[in-house]
């Protein structure tokens, strides 16, 4: 069995040392002061607020903006623990790790590409950030690195730029607006399909909007890496890994990638590797626009064996959600699961909030026909939960709760919330036809859906409980770990999983599923309450995308996908907890 060996915690301050490798007078005539004023007071001593600055004002104003930012800075970075994942190669022949190598080659420029989706001119400002050698500089580029973007991901500030981050990021034209695209898109109905294609980046050409496809945009990038892909398939001994680099160097020159999704989901290698173009949380404008992202993983073929038993439950699993008929269609449910310990990330995988699990391919018809498949990472889940997960517990919940915190409730959570991905709504119905749900709820998909495979994981987790699949134990500490577990993903920011997580807290509060007190700061979960209104709002977003409705979706994000006092007060009491980890990869040279 392969397993993580180290996972070592280092101090803050080597971190930031590694990562740091711009009238007229009024027409009033002020009273006179009373005579003892006068006395104390000459009138040479009033403050003219609209007398010039000497440079000394102004050299002290910015030096002490500076040392503001310095120590700002210092407070963010702080958040972000850093974490070591040294994993062991026991047993791995030479060919395997050879071809570990080539794929961390391919990942590295797969991680070029994201930096310019992200904004197009995030080279420069890297490259700007890398030169400045001050302390304020070294830190601006530390905490750029954490984020792979000029702005907070927490809360969308910028730091290292003096602008607010476009919504299209760099797949549109800076300035375009999701009104001025909706209204050229009316007047040219027939290019509406390349322009809003997964696979495609948006470019003026006069008044005209062109589709430039990512294989001609990036070429100068995925180029190499497809042949980086290559390289690795030829010193693999593993036939599936083999046929699916091939067919997945191929979809980087021709921008389609359905043969190579469905060579993914039969990949089953001692190492693996997910690389390509999957989510759109960076495209803000419509949410169309898939982002690069890579995953090298080392995988434990005896853990994922172990769960193999819950993807034959799927079809239960659907017929069990809380709704009608034509809301939990047939799927195809081989959904392959693998337990495995990360030893690279680049791309969408690695900025801000590590990923612990991933539920792909996002294509459709490749779900229809296959399913799709579940990747855990072990070695980031066990991180997360001791080091973040556990510490928000224990300073949120009574005393009497807290035994109930589970690394075990945490993986089986993260586990049904991958495997819900794959249940419910498959597309949205308008009029009498279907459409995909990302393409009805647009912006909004990302959010309704992360936080309906959230709180549907902890539906079909309790599911399981009842059909003694799992121990009947789990229930309680599924519904206090789930809950405890929202506050960690709410500190995210204004991300999907941040404001669904947010919208999921604020509901059950509401509702009572668990009770705050004030003199304490520490909340009381209701385990009936919880469950009844786990099921009701799992019902609720499952009608959302089987309707469509972004007008819904809206309102309930509107409504409870919001910092509330109870969230806020919250987040100051965990205020100590880091907020993610940052990690190193000692197998990759780092």
């Amino acid at each position: 069995m392969l397993r993580t060996v180290t996972m070592r915690l280092r101090p803050l301050l080597p971190l930031v040392l590694l990562l740091a490798l711009g009238c007229s007078a009024p027409s009033w005539t002020p009273s006179p002061l009373p005579p003892q004023a006068q006395a104390v007071a000459p009138t040479d001593a009033r403050v003219d607020p609209f007398a010039p600055k000497s440079l000394a004002d102004i050299a002290n104003s910015a030096k002490a903006a500076e040392a503001s930012e310095t120590a700002s800075l210092q407070q963010k970075i702080a958040r972000f623990v850093p974490v070591t994942f040294a994993v062991a190669m026991d047993g791995l022949p030479q060919s395997e790790r050879d071809t570990l190598v080539k794929l961390i080659e391919a990942s590295r420029l797969i991680q070029e590409i994201y930096e310019r989706q992200v904004f197009a001119d995030n080279p420069r400002v890297a490259a700007r950030l890398a030169a400045d050698t001050s302390e304020l500089g070294k830190l601006r580029h530390a905490y750029f690195r954490i984020m792979r973007s000029p702005w907070d991901r927490l809360d969308n500030a910028p730091f290292a730029v003096e602008r607010t981050r476009p919504p299209g990021a760099g797949f549109y034209p800076d300035g375009l607006t999701a009104e001025a695209l909706d209204a050229y898109l009316a007047a040219n109905p027939t290019e509406k399909e390349k322009l809003l294609g997964l696979f495609t980046v948006v470019e003026r050409a006069g008044d005209k909007l062109t589709a430039v496809p990512y294989s001609k945009a990036y070429a100068a990038f995925l180029a190499p890496a497809a042949a980086k892909l290559r390289e690795a398939a030829k010193l693999t001994k593993n036939r599936s890994l083999a046929r699916f680099l091939e067919s997945r160097a191929s979809a980087f020159e021709s921008d389609d990638y359905y043969a190579s999704d469905k060579d993914w989901m039969d990949l089953d290698a001692a190492v693996e590797v997910t690389i390509g173009p999957y989510e759109t949380y960076e495209d803000e404008l419509k949410g169309q626009k898939a982002a690069f992202e890579s995953f090298v993983t080392i995988t434990d073929p005896a853990a994922s064996k172990d769960l193999a038993r819950f993807k034959k439950l799927l079809g239960e699993m659907q017929a069990h959600l809380p709704v009608e008929a034509p809301m939990k269609p047939k799927r195809g449910l081989e959904s392959p699961v693998r337990v495995g310990d990360l030893v690279f990330s680049a791309g969408d995988a690695r900025r801000g909030i590590m990923t612990t699990a991933f539920n792909l391919p996002n294509d459709e018809r490749v779900r229809k026909e296959k399913g799709a498949k579940k990747v855990l990472l072990r070695n980031v889940l066990d991180a997360k939960f001791t080091r973040i997960m556990k510490p928000i517990g224990e300073a949120l919940l009574v005393p009497s709760q807290q035994k109930f915190l589970s690394s075990a409730a945490f993986f089986n959570e993260v586990l049904f919330h991958e495997l819900s991905h794959t249940l419910g709504p498959a597309q949205s119905l308008r009029g009498a036809q279907h459409v995909d749900v990302t393409v009805a709820l647009e912006e909004l998909h990302s959010a309704v859906e992360e936080a309906k495979a959230d709180v549907m994981g902890a539906y079909n987790v309790l599911f399981m409980v009842q059909k003694r699949e799992l121990p009947a134990s789990m229930r309680e500490e599924l519904l206090v770990t789930y809950f405890a577990g929202l506050f960690r993903s709410v500190r995210f920011g204004v991300d999907a999983h941040g404001r669904g997580a947010a919208m999921q807290l604020n509901r059950f509060v509401e509702e009572g599923a668990a009770a705050f007190d004030a003199g304490t700061g520490r909340f009381t979960v209701d385990f009936d309450k919880l469950e009844a209104s786990i099921a009701k709002l799992t019902r609720d977003l499952c009608v959302i995308e089987y309707r469509g409705e972004k007008s819904a979706a809206k309102a309930l994000l509107d409504r409870y996908g919001v910092v509330s006092e109870i969230i806020a007060k919250a987040q100051a009491a965990t205020a100590h907890v880091p907020v993610d980890l940052f990690p190193t990869y000692p197998l990759a040279g780092e």
